[in-house]
């Protein structure tokens, strides 16, 4: 995450594409969602609707025809020619057979039965009549229609009307007219309270199935028509395996006019409705993947045109803002690039709105202001260069001064005139080296050469009490520090810590790392540690007070010249044990030493 906040904070560009994009694209799919449902309802809404309407259409199509046929059965159960056949038929002469049928079959011509749905009427009694409509095909000789399969539940129920299934009528003579499915209107005649017989009304299944699909627009759409047990009377196919509906599922439908239901692993919509007439429960079920295709092939068109094409435009306009917005900040930050101490100018936008150019017109006031402050801190710095210096120079004690030129005035008088001139040498090189305040940064080397000197001066007026060790990486030549930071603490040290030792030691080690870190450990009576934490933190809290003035000086200009992280970074000490101080040095850069060096 970083990595990317990284490469997207790298230009002003990328800010914009990395914010402007994404929000662009969220605002998008929202849209589109919202839209999506809104079109999913409005098509569903719609598609019920439609189904819905070609289902009614259905049923009542069904009801219409099937009241035809109603119509037409009562008129026949009506004929008294049909009824004379059916009470007359077991004790008639053939004369009397042949007279009677002839008239039947005037009846069957005259009546409503040329319908081309309409296959066959059957009029079979229970003394053994059985005929069927002229110029249609003969029944089998001896073939009795009531042994059917289908005619059983007829003859429990023995009155009213009998809608049947589709099944087979194969009692016909002649090639085709076997295993032709009909359905069946199914009417008792009764007389007097007593039954004769039956009349049955054979439907073409295939002509009343292209009947009620002429309302199908969809042709999607599949139908069932079942009885009020469940029972499948016919589907569209003629097939009720097609759709594994059992008869539990239609028996428990509610009385809701539409509802989902998954069959088979597909999930269907499903709308019944009730024949008024036969009280058949006519279903139309189409499955939901077909509804929702044109939602299906919106949501194509959206994901694999409109969605891409909105992105490439969002891409291409973060690209022509980010340009339009960036062009005048280049400008002025090219126009930052070249500001130049010495010549200063007004910074200016060409071609920007007014937020840009009043920021033009703040930089140039901004600039003015930092040129001025830059010349005011140069002068400052000058100035407090030269009072650290006389500083510096104040802390020269006055009494080692005297103590010296006491050393001198002794060895004089002795007549030991090689050692006049060691400590005569040794005074001026320590002089030069403090008096000269042309250089602010020397080499290690040099400073470790001053302290060497001082301690030669200690050593003669002390002979065999101090001593001095110095350990230091190689390459010390060439590594600036500032001047006069070592000399402080070692005075400091024969102060307050070795001044009642018989043997002090005071050891510098220089180690050069990525900083150069500087340690004076002496071999003096201590300090608690307690005082030890003080000190630090007077040291660090800029709080300065008479004492350790010049450890106080060091911090500041360490601190000065590099920032909070150097200066004097650890005091260790416990009684006994002696005192060490560790500073940590920036060395400096290239610029310094090539002014140094040459």
């Amino acid at each position: 995450m970083k990595r990317v906040n990284r490469w997207v904070n790298r230009s002003f560009g990328r800010r914009i594409a990395a914010f402007f994009i994404p929000i662009t694209i969220v605002l998008i799919i929202t849209i589109a969602g919202i839209s999506s449902q809104l079109y999913y309802r409005s098509l569903m809404n719609s598609s019920q609707k439609n189904i819905k309407g070609i289902v009614k259409q259905g049923s009542y199509i069904i009801d219409l025809y099937f009241q035809d046929v109603k119509t037409t059965a009562v008129l026949l159960s009506c004929s008294e020619e049909i009824l004379y056949m059916l009470n007359q038929y077991d004790s008639m002469s053939k004369i009397e057979w042949l007279y009677g049928q002839e008239e039947v079959d005037k009846v069957l011509r005259n009546t409503s039965l040329m319908r081309d749905y309409i296959q066959d009427c059957i009029i079979v009694g229970y003394n053994g009549y059985q005929t069927n409509m002229p110029d249609h095909s003969a029944i089998k000789n001896g073939y009795n229609i009531m042994q059917e399969d289908w005619m059983a539940p007829i003859l429990e129920e023995k009155r009213g009307f009998v809608y049947t299934a589709a099944h087979e009528a194969n009692y016909y003579y002649g090639i085709g007219a076997t295993d032709k499915q009909v359905l069946s209107v199914v009417l008792p005649v009764v007389q007097y309270g007593k039954n004769l017989g039956y009349i049955i009304i054979n439907l073409d299944f295939h002509k009343m199935q292209e009947i009620v699909n002429a309302g199908n627009k969809t042709g999607n759409l599949n139908y069932l028509v079942t009885d009020q047990a469940g029972q499948i009377i016919f589907s569209d196919n003629n097939k009720s395996e097609r759709l594994s509906i059992s008869q539990e599922d239609i028996r428990n439908m509610t009385d809701e006019e539409a509802f989902f239901l998954t069959v088979d692993g597909r999930e269907l919509f499903c709308v019944h409705e009730a024949s008024s007439t036969t009280k058949w429960e006519f279903i139309g079920f189409i499955e939901k993947k077909e509804i929702i295709r044109p939602m299906m092939q919106f949501r194509n068109i959206l994901i694999f045109i409109i969605f891409p094409v909105f992105i490439l435009v969002t891409v291409i306009s973060s690209i022509m803002i980010t340009r339009r917005v960036k062009k005048p900040l280049e400008e002025l930050v090219e126009q930052l690039d070249q500001i130049d101490v010495d010549h200063p100018k007004s910074f200016s936008v060409t071609n920007s709105v007014g937020e840009m150019e009043y920021l033009a017109g703040k930089i140039t006031d901004m600039s003015q202001k930092i040129i001025r402050l830059v010349e005011d801190m140069y002068k400052t710095e000058l100035k407090y260069r030269d009072a650290q210096m006389e500083v510096l120079l104040s802390q020269i004690n006055p009494h080692f001064l005297y103590n010296t030129l006491q050393l001198i005035k002794t060895e004089s008088a002795k007549g030991d005139s090689r050692s006049v001139s060691e400590t005569v040498n040794c005074l001026s090189g320590f002089l030069r080296y403090t008096i000269n305040n042309r250089e602010t940064y020397v080499p290690v080397s040099k400073e470790l050469e001053h302290i060497r000197i001082y301690m030669e001066i200690y050593k003669k007026r002390f002979p065999g009490k101090f001593s001095l060790e110095v350990e230091q990486d190689q390459n010390m030549d060439k590594i600036l520090i500032p001047k006069f930071i070592l000399q402080p603490v070692v005075e400091n040290a024969i102060k307050h810590g070795l001044r009642n030792t018989e043997q002090a030691v005071i050891r510098v080690t220089v180690k050069n790392e990525r900083d150069l870190l500087i340690q004076i450990r002496d071999n003096g009576i201590g300090m608690e540690k307690s005082e030890c934490d003080r000190l630090f933190q007077k040291l660090h809290s800029q709080k300065q007070t008479g004492d350790h003035v010049g450890l106080f000086n060091i911090q500041e200009r360490l601190e000065m010249e590099g920032g909070e992280e150097y200066g004097i970074v650890k005091i260790e000490s416990s009684p006994g044990e002696g005192f060490a101080v560790t500073l940590k040095v920036k060395k400096e850069n290239e610029d310094v030493q090539d002014s140094v060096f040459g």
